[in-house]
Protein backbone atom coordinates (compact mmCIF):
# COMPACT_ATOMS: atom_id res chain seq x y z
CA UNK A 1 0.00 0.00 0.00
CA UNK A 2 1.19 3.87 -0.97
CA UNK A 3 1.37 6.18 1.55
CA UNK A 4 -0.99 8.04 2.57
CA UNK A 5 -1.33 12.17 2.35
CA UNK A 6 -3.27 14.59 4.24
CA UNK A 7 -3.85 18.11 4.16
CA UNK A 8 -4.69 18.83 8.24
CA UNK A 9 -6.78 22.06 7.95
CA UNK A 10 -8.51 21.60 4.78
CA UNK A 11 -11.21 19.01 5.61
CA UNK A 12 -11.80 16.42 8.55
CA UNK A 13 -10.25 13.31 7.81
CA UNK A 14 -12.47 9.87 9.49
CA UNK A 15 -9.95 7.58 10.72
CA UNK A 16 -11.58 4.89 8.25
CA UNK A 17 -9.78 7.12 5.42
CA UNK A 18 -6.44 5.31 6.99
CA UNK A 19 -8.09 2.19 8.95
CA UNK A 20 -8.01 1.83 12.16
CA UNK A 21 -4.81 3.48 13.83
CA UNK A 22 -3.48 2.22 17.74
CA UNK A 23 0.13 4.54 17.93
CA UNK A 24 1.98 7.29 15.66
CA UNK A 25 5.26 8.86 15.68
CA UNK A 26 5.81 12.07 14.28
CA UNK A 27 8.96 14.07 13.10
CA UNK A 28 9.72 17.41 11.34
CA UNK A 29 11.96 17.74 9.00
CA UNK A 30 13.88 20.52 6.80
CA UNK A 31 17.17 19.79 5.30
CA UNK A 32 17.66 16.14 7.02
CA UNK A 33 18.78 13.97 4.48
CA UNK A 34 21.88 12.99 6.18
CA UNK A 35 20.34 11.61 9.52
CA UNK A 36 16.70 11.04 8.89
CA UNK A 37 17.11 7.69 7.17
CA UNK A 38 18.53 6.16 10.73
CA UNK A 39 15.59 7.74 12.26
CA UNK A 40 12.94 6.36 10.58
CA UNK A 41 14.85 3.06 10.55
CA UNK A 42 14.89 3.19 14.05
CA UNK A 43 11.51 4.50 14.50
CA UNK A 44 10.01 1.76 12.28
CA UNK A 45 12.10 -1.04 14.09
CA UNK A 46 10.59 -0.19 17.36
CA UNK A 47 7.09 -0.19 16.23
CA UNK A 48 7.43 -3.46 14.98
CA UNK A 49 9.22 -4.89 18.03
CA UNK A 50 6.90 -2.96 20.51
CA UNK A 51 3.51 -2.88 18.95
CA UNK A 52 3.06 -6.33 17.15
CA UNK A 53 -0.32 -6.45 16.14
CA UNK A 54 -1.37 -3.00 16.30
CA UNK A 55 -1.99 -0.37 13.26
CA UNK A 56 1.37 2.37 14.07
CA UNK A 57 2.08 4.98 11.97
CA UNK A 58 4.73 7.66 11.02
CA UNK A 59 3.23 11.36 10.37
CA UNK A 60 6.02 13.29 8.32
CA UNK A 61 6.00 17.11 7.75
CA UNK A 62 8.97 18.41 5.99
CA UNK A 63 9.05 22.20 5.50
CA UNK A 64 10.32 22.06 1.79
CA UNK A 65 13.61 20.83 2.25
CA UNK A 66 15.81 20.86 -1.13
CA UNK A 67 18.08 17.93 -0.12
CA UNK A 68 15.82 15.10 -0.97
CA UNK A 69 14.67 14.48 2.44
CA UNK A 70 10.81 13.22 1.80
CA UNK A 71 12.39 10.52 -0.97
CA UNK A 72 14.78 9.46 2.27
CA UNK A 73 11.84 9.21 4.59
CA UNK A 74 10.48 6.85 2.11
CA UNK A 75 13.01 4.82 1.13
CA UNK A 76 14.00 4.16 5.13
CA UNK A 77 10.49 2.29 5.71
CA UNK A 78 10.14 -1.18 4.73
CA UNK A 79 6.64 -0.59 5.18
CA UNK A 80 5.91 2.36 3.37
CA UNK A 81 1.81 1.84 4.34
CA UNK A 82 2.86 3.33 7.97
CA UNK A 83 3.67 6.65 5.75
CA UNK A 84 1.21 9.51 6.45
CA UNK A 85 2.71 13.23 4.84
CA UNK A 86 0.80 15.99 6.61
CA UNK A 87 0.81 18.86 4.65
CA UNK A 88 1.72 22.17 6.09
CA UNK A 89 0.50 24.44 3.32
CA UNK A 90 -3.10 25.12 4.19
CA UNK A 91 -1.91 25.94 7.71
CA UNK A 92 -2.69 29.89 8.16
CA UNK A 93 0.42 30.60 10.43
CA UNK A 94 3.02 29.15 7.96
CA UNK A 95 4.82 31.88 6.58
CA UNK A 96 5.03 31.31 3.23
CA UNK A 97 8.87 30.49 1.79
CA UNK A 98 10.19 27.41 2.80
CA UNK A 99 11.88 26.56 6.24
CA UNK A 100 11.89 24.76 9.21
CA UNK A 101 7.80 24.68 10.94
CA UNK A 102 7.95 26.22 13.93
CA UNK A 103 8.18 23.65 17.14
CA UNK A 104 4.48 24.97 18.43
CA UNK A 105 3.12 25.04 14.46
CA UNK A 106 4.22 20.99 13.91
CA UNK A 107 2.79 20.22 17.23
CA UNK A 108 -0.84 21.49 16.54
CA UNK A 109 -0.61 20.09 13.16
CA UNK A 110 0.20 16.06 14.14
CA UNK A 111 -2.33 16.99 17.87
CA UNK A 112 -4.97 18.09 15.17
CA UNK A 113 -3.73 14.27 12.79
CA UNK A 114 -3.95 12.10 15.84
CA UNK A 115 -6.78 12.81 17.36
CA UNK A 116 -8.43 12.67 13.77
CA UNK A 117 -7.22 9.09 13.18
CA UNK A 118 -7.94 8.00 16.89
CA UNK A 119 -4.32 7.25 18.01
CA UNK A 120 -4.12 6.05 21.86
CA UNK A 121 -0.39 7.76 22.06
CA UNK A 122 1.39 9.57 19.62
CA UNK A 123 5.51 10.15 20.15
CA UNK A 124 7.71 12.93 19.12
CA UNK A 125 11.14 12.58 17.77
CA UNK A 126 13.69 14.90 16.66
CA UNK A 127 15.13 14.34 13.24
CA UNK A 128 18.77 15.21 13.66
CA UNK A 129 19.09 12.64 16.79
CA UNK A 130 21.47 9.89 16.41
CA UNK A 131 21.74 6.86 17.53
CA UNK A 132 18.31 6.17 18.72
CA UNK A 133 17.48 2.75 19.69
CA UNK A 134 14.68 0.95 18.34
CA UNK A 135 13.76 0.18 22.42
CA UNK A 136 13.40 3.65 22.65
CA UNK A 137 10.26 4.27 20.95
CA UNK A 138 8.57 1.29 23.04
CA UNK A 139 9.73 2.52 25.96
CA UNK A 140 8.16 5.95 25.29
CA UNK A 141 5.08 4.96 23.62
CA UNK A 142 4.08 1.77 26.21
CA UNK A 143 3.24 3.40 29.52
CA UNK A 144 1.23 5.12 27.13
CA UNK A 145 -0.83 2.91 26.04
CA UNK A 146 -0.78 -0.17 28.47
CA UNK A 147 0.05 1.75 31.82
CA UNK A 148 -2.39 4.65 31.20
CA UNK A 149 0.35 7.74 31.73
CA UNK A 150 -0.92 10.92 29.84
CA UNK A 151 3.01 12.36 29.30
CA UNK A 152 6.25 10.07 29.08
CA UNK A 153 9.44 12.66 29.08
CA UNK A 154 12.88 11.63 27.66
CA UNK A 155 15.97 10.65 29.97
CA UNK A 156 19.20 10.74 28.42
CA UNK A 157 22.31 9.43 28.85
CA UNK A 158 25.24 12.36 28.27
CA UNK A 159 28.41 13.31 28.74
CA UNK A 160 30.07 14.39 32.12
CA UNK A 161 29.09 18.49 31.49
CA UNK A 162 27.32 18.14 28.47
CA UNK A 163 23.61 19.77 29.01
CA UNK A 164 24.93 22.45 31.94
CA UNK A 165 22.09 24.59 31.18
CA UNK A 166 19.54 22.27 31.97
CA UNK A 167 21.36 20.53 34.86
CA UNK A 168 21.69 24.35 37.00
CA UNK A 169 18.71 26.01 35.57
CA UNK A 170 16.11 23.92 34.06
CA UNK A 171 15.97 21.19 36.00
CA UNK A 172 16.37 22.65 39.39
CA UNK A 173 14.02 25.45 38.92
CA UNK A 174 11.55 23.58 37.14
CA UNK A 175 11.56 20.53 39.51
CA UNK A 176 11.44 23.13 42.20
CA UNK A 177 8.31 25.10 41.03
CA UNK A 178 6.48 22.49 39.92
CA UNK A 179 7.34 19.60 42.33
CA UNK A 180 8.24 16.45 40.37
CA UNK A 181 11.53 15.09 39.47
CA UNK A 182 11.25 15.29 35.40
CA UNK A 183 14.99 15.06 34.79
CA UNK A 184 15.00 16.62 31.11
CA UNK A 185 12.11 18.94 31.00
CA UNK A 186 12.07 20.15 27.85
CA UNK A 187 13.48 17.24 26.08
CA UNK A 188 12.20 16.77 22.26
CA UNK A 189 11.64 13.01 22.49
CA UNK A 190 7.87 12.82 24.14
CA UNK A 191 4.55 10.60 23.67
CA UNK A 192 1.47 12.14 24.62
CA UNK A 193 -1.92 10.23 25.36
CA UNK A 194 -5.47 10.51 23.29
CA UNK A 195 -6.33 13.20 26.67
CA UNK A 196 -3.24 15.47 26.29
CA UNK A 197 -3.71 15.69 22.84
CA UNK A 198 -6.68 17.07 23.30
CA UNK A 199 -6.17 18.76 26.31
CA UNK A 200 -3.46 21.14 24.56
CA UNK A 201 -6.13 21.35 21.11
CA UNK A 202 -8.27 22.92 23.65
CA UNK A 203 -6.13 25.76 24.65
CA UNK A 204 -6.56 29.24 22.84
CA UNK A 205 -2.94 29.77 23.32
CA UNK A 206 -0.22 28.18 22.53
CA UNK A 207 4.06 29.09 23.47
CA UNK A 208 6.99 28.75 21.83
CA UNK A 209 6.10 30.23 18.84
CA UNK A 210 9.87 30.94 17.68
CA UNK A 211 11.53 28.96 19.89
CA UNK A 212 11.75 24.72 19.88
CA UNK A 213 13.00 25.03 24.06
CA UNK A 214 10.03 26.83 25.00
CA UNK A 215 7.20 24.70 22.98
CA UNK A 216 8.66 21.35 24.85
CA UNK A 217 8.99 23.43 27.69
CA UNK A 218 5.39 24.68 27.37
CA UNK A 219 4.10 21.10 26.62
CA UNK A 220 5.53 19.72 29.85
CA UNK A 221 4.61 22.24 32.05
CA UNK A 222 0.93 21.14 30.60
CA UNK A 223 1.43 18.30 31.88
CA UNK A 224 2.82 18.99 35.16
CA UNK A 225 -0.06 21.22 36.07
CA UNK A 226 -3.12 19.80 34.47
CA UNK A 227 -3.57 16.48 36.82
CA UNK A 228 -2.25 14.09 34.08
CA UNK A 229 0.08 11.01 35.19
CA UNK A 230 3.98 11.27 33.97
CA UNK A 231 6.34 8.71 33.36
CA UNK A 232 10.29 9.06 32.02
CA UNK A 233 11.90 7.03 29.27
CA UNK A 234 15.16 6.38 28.80
CA UNK A 235 15.65 7.07 25.04
CA UNK A 236 19.78 6.80 24.98
CA UNK A 237 23.15 8.64 24.39
CA UNK A 238 22.08 12.06 23.97
CA UNK A 239 23.61 12.81 20.64
CA UNK A 240 22.69 15.30 17.20
CA UNK A 241 24.13 15.78 14.44
CA UNK A 242 24.64 19.45 16.15
CA UNK A 243 26.68 18.55 18.77
CA UNK A 244 23.71 18.54 21.41
CA UNK A 245 24.83 20.45 24.18
CA UNK A 246 23.07 23.51 25.43
CA UNK A 247 24.31 26.09 23.37
CA UNK A 248 26.25 24.32 21.18
CA UNK A 249 27.05 25.98 17.42
CA UNK A 250 25.01 29.55 18.95
CA UNK A 251 25.60 32.18 21.02
CA UNK A 252 25.27 31.48 24.18
CA UNK A 253 23.87 34.81 25.59
CA UNK A 254 21.14 34.03 22.83
CA UNK A 255 20.43 30.19 24.07
CA UNK A 256 20.60 31.21 27.60
CA UNK A 257 17.97 34.49 26.65
CA UNK A 258 15.62 32.37 25.17
CA UNK A 259 15.85 29.52 28.45
CA UNK A 260 15.35 31.97 30.89
CA UNK A 261 12.25 33.70 28.83
CA UNK A 262 10.75 30.69 28.65
CA UNK A 263 11.23 29.24 32.21
CA UNK A 264 10.33 32.67 33.53
CA UNK A 265 7.24 33.36 31.53
CA UNK A 266 6.06 30.10 32.43
CA UNK A 267 6.82 30.57 35.97
CA UNK A 268 4.94 34.12 35.82
CA UNK A 269 1.63 32.91 34.13
CA UNK A 270 0.89 29.92 36.13
CA UNK A 271 1.31 31.20 39.95
CA UNK A 272 -0.19 28.19 41.55
CA UNK A 273 3.45 26.93 41.99
CA UNK A 274 3.64 28.79 45.02
CA UNK A 275 1.50 26.34 46.47
CA UNK A 276 3.56 23.13 46.26
CA UNK A 277 6.78 22.21 48.46
CA UNK A 278 8.87 19.74 47.53
CA UNK A 279 9.11 17.35 45.17
CA UNK A 280 8.07 13.88 43.99
CA UNK A 281 9.96 11.02 41.78
CA UNK A 282 8.73 10.67 38.48
CA UNK A 283 9.19 6.66 37.02
CA UNK A 284 11.50 5.65 34.89
CA UNK A 285 11.18 3.74 32.35
CA UNK A 286 14.30 1.70 31.16
CA UNK A 287 17.89 1.54 32.93
CA UNK A 288 20.52 4.10 31.53
CA UNK A 289 23.58 3.34 30.93
CA UNK A 290 26.69 5.69 31.51
CA UNK A 291 27.96 8.10 28.46
CA UNK A 292 30.99 7.39 27.49
CA UNK A 293 33.83 9.37 29.30
CA UNK A 294 35.23 12.45 28.15
CA UNK A 295 37.39 14.88 29.12
CA UNK A 296 35.85 18.25 30.37
CA UNK A 297 34.96 20.27 27.71
CA UNK A 298 35.22 23.71 29.34
CA UNK A 299 38.10 26.37 29.25
CA UNK A 300 38.06 27.04 32.85
CA UNK A 301 39.87 30.34 32.69
CA UNK A 302 38.05 31.37 30.01
CA UNK A 303 34.34 30.81 31.94
CA UNK A 304 35.37 32.02 34.91
CA UNK A 305 37.32 35.15 33.80
CA UNK A 306 34.06 36.04 32.03
CA UNK A 307 32.30 35.64 35.61
CA UNK A 308 35.09 38.86 36.87
CA UNK A 309 34.15 40.60 34.08
CA UNK A 310 30.63 40.43 33.87
CA UNK A 311 31.01 42.00 38.09
CA UNK A 312 33.40 44.87 36.29
CA UNK A 313 30.94 45.66 33.61
CA UNK A 314 27.84 44.57 34.66
CA UNK A 315 27.95 45.96 38.56
CA UNK A 316 24.94 47.91 38.22
CA UNK A 317 22.22 46.12 36.63
CA UNK A 318 23.17 43.10 38.92
CA UNK A 319 22.95 45.57 42.26
CA UNK A 320 19.27 46.75 40.71
CA UNK A 321 18.35 42.93 40.52
CA UNK A 322 20.08 41.29 43.87
CA UNK A 323 19.51 41.60 47.26
CA UNK A 324 23.12 43.70 48.83
CA UNK A 325 24.29 40.23 50.53
CA UNK A 326 24.02 38.43 47.48
CA UNK A 327 25.75 40.87 45.54
CA UNK A 328 28.55 41.43 48.35
CA UNK A 329 28.53 37.62 48.12
CA UNK A 330 29.59 37.57 44.60
CA UNK A 331 31.92 40.11 44.77
CA UNK A 332 34.05 38.41 46.74
CA UNK A 333 34.01 35.60 44.74
CA UNK A 334 35.43 37.35 42.23
CA UNK A 335 38.05 37.75 43.84
CA UNK A 336 39.04 34.66 44.81
CA UNK A 337 41.98 32.49 42.51
CA UNK A 338 40.59 30.17 39.97
CA UNK A 339 41.56 26.94 42.31
CA UNK A 340 40.14 28.78 45.69
CA UNK A 341 36.84 29.50 43.08
CA UNK A 342 33.12 27.96 44.41
CA UNK A 343 29.52 29.10 44.22
CA UNK A 344 27.92 27.61 46.50
CA UNK A 345 24.66 26.00 45.98
CA UNK A 346 22.48 28.39 48.43
CA UNK A 347 24.13 31.64 46.21
CA UNK A 348 22.96 30.32 43.07
CA UNK A 349 19.99 29.30 43.97
CA UNK A 350 19.38 32.73 45.30
CA UNK A 351 21.29 34.57 42.04
CA UNK A 352 18.40 32.39 39.75
CA UNK A 353 15.30 32.75 42.04
CA UNK A 354 16.34 37.22 41.64
CA UNK A 355 16.50 37.10 38.03
CA UNK A 356 13.17 35.26 38.07
CA UNK A 357 11.61 38.11 40.22
CA UNK A 358 13.31 41.11 38.56
CA UNK A 359 11.58 39.22 35.13
CA UNK A 360 8.84 39.56 36.77
CA UNK A 361 8.45 43.08 38.88
CA UNK A 362 10.06 44.28 35.48
CA UNK A 363 13.02 45.97 37.14
CA UNK A 364 14.46 46.36 34.22
CA UNK A 365 13.80 45.69 30.61
CA UNK A 366 14.07 42.43 29.88
CA UNK A 367 15.83 42.47 26.75
CA UNK A 368 18.69 44.19 29.50
CA UNK A 369 17.99 41.88 31.80
CA UNK A 370 18.36 38.06 30.90
CA UNK A 371 22.22 38.83 28.86
CA UNK A 372 23.39 40.03 31.84
CA UNK A 373 22.99 36.39 33.62
CA UNK A 374 25.14 34.92 31.28
CA UNK A 375 28.91 35.94 33.11
CA UNK A 376 26.81 34.51 36.17
CA UNK A 377 26.63 30.83 34.87
CA UNK A 378 29.94 30.80 33.36
CA UNK A 379 30.66 31.50 37.16
CA UNK A 380 28.56 28.15 38.03
CA UNK A 381 30.19 26.17 35.21
CA UNK A 382 33.42 26.76 36.07
CA UNK A 383 32.85 26.31 39.77
CA UNK A 384 30.69 22.77 38.77
CA UNK A 385 33.39 21.73 36.45
CA UNK A 386 36.11 22.58 38.55
CA UNK A 387 34.99 20.81 41.71
CA UNK A 388 34.14 17.51 39.79
CA UNK A 389 36.27 17.95 36.96
CA UNK A 390 37.57 13.91 38.07
CA UNK A 391 34.00 12.47 39.47
CA UNK A 392 32.46 9.83 37.96
CA UNK A 393 29.15 10.01 36.63
CA UNK A 394 27.66 8.98 39.58
CA UNK A 395 28.89 11.40 41.77
CA UNK A 396 28.02 14.05 39.31
CA UNK A 397 24.62 12.86 39.65
CA UNK A 398 24.68 12.92 43.11
CA UNK A 399 25.45 16.32 42.97
CA UNK A 400 22.91 17.50 40.72
CA UNK A 401 21.00 15.85 43.47
CA UNK A 402 22.02 17.93 45.81
CA UNK A 403 21.44 20.91 44.06
CA UNK A 404 17.98 20.37 43.12
CA UNK A 405 17.24 19.72 47.29
CA UNK A 406 18.65 23.66 47.66
CA UNK A 407 16.57 24.75 45.34
CA UNK A 408 13.58 23.32 46.93
CA UNK A 409 15.13 24.58 50.06
CA UNK A 410 15.32 28.05 48.73
CA UNK A 411 12.02 28.24 47.47
CA UNK A 412 10.27 29.87 50.74
CA UNK A 413 12.49 32.96 49.89
CA UNK A 414 11.13 33.26 46.09
CA UNK A 415 8.16 33.08 47.11
CA UNK A 416 8.41 35.68 50.02
CA UNK A 417 10.00 37.86 47.93
CA UNK A 418 7.56 37.52 45.16
CA UNK A 419 4.93 38.00 47.20
CA UNK A 420 6.30 41.27 48.80
CA UNK A 421 9.17 42.12 45.91
CA UNK A 422 9.80 45.41 47.52
CA UNK A 423 11.42 43.57 50.52
CA UNK A 424 15.07 42.18 50.38
CA UNK A 425 15.72 39.14 52.42
CA UNK A 426 18.72 38.61 52.39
Amino acid sequence: MAETYIQPLEREVASSDLGPADVAVAVTTYNNAATIGAVVRAVEEGLVGSFPGRRALLLHADGGSNDGTPAVVAAALADQSRLVRVSLASDPVRPAAPGPPTRAQALRLFFGVARRLGVRGCAFVNPDLTGLEPEAVGRLLLPVLDRGLDFVGPYYSRPRFAGAITTSIVYPLTRALYGRRMRYPAGGEVACSARLVDHCLSLKAWSGEGSRFATDLWLTNRALLGGFRLGQAWVGHRTTAGGGGDGAGSDLSHVLTSVLGALFSEAERNPQWQRIRGSEPVELFGTPEDPVPEAPGVDLTRSLESFRLGQQHLKEVWDKVLPPMTALELRKLARRSDAEFRLDDQLWARTVYDFLLAYYTRVMSREHLLPAFTPLYLGWLGSFVSELHDADQARIEQRIEELCLRFEAEKPYLISRWRSPDRFNP
